[in-house]
């Protein structure tokens, strides 16, 4: 098992993702380890969010309607150094291309990945 913070306590997490089902159980999840959960169903939503909460860190679905997360990160980034410098970690299903590896998250997650992968993965970036 991996090592990992005992608690998320005080962490605000975003999460961003169309899927309610994904959306409920990871906050649950997070919740349940201390964090300080949000979450949007879409890239707009989710900016919104980053704007009003500034999170510690964002989980970012790839492949959403309208506004993928690549346009996610980049809306992101484009907010400027006081609150475009969130750390994004890319969540997918989909195999990786080189343009999800080149976009500059901070961490990639396959999906279904299971809570130690997730854990390990927020400690990194945080």
């Amino acid at each position: 098992m991996e090592q990992h913070r005992k608690s998320l306590e005080n962490v605000r997490i975003l999460i961003v993702d169309d899927k309610a089902d994904f959306r409920l159980l990871t906050a649950k999840f997070l919740t349940r380890q201390g964090a300080q959960v949000f979450a949007a169903k879409n890239a707009w939503e989710g900016l919104r969010l980053v704007q009003e909460i500034r999170p510690d860190v964002v989980l970012s679905d790839i492949n959403m309607p309208g506004r993928s997360g690549l346009q996610f990160l980049a809306d992101i980034r484009n907010l400027g150094p006081d609150r475009g410098e969130v750390p994004v970690i890319a969540m997918t299903a989909y195999v990786l291309d080189q343009a999800v590896v080149n976009a500059g998250f901070e961490s990639v997650l396959r999906k279904p990945f299971v809570p130690d992968q997730l854990l390990a993965t927020i400690d990194l970036v945080l």
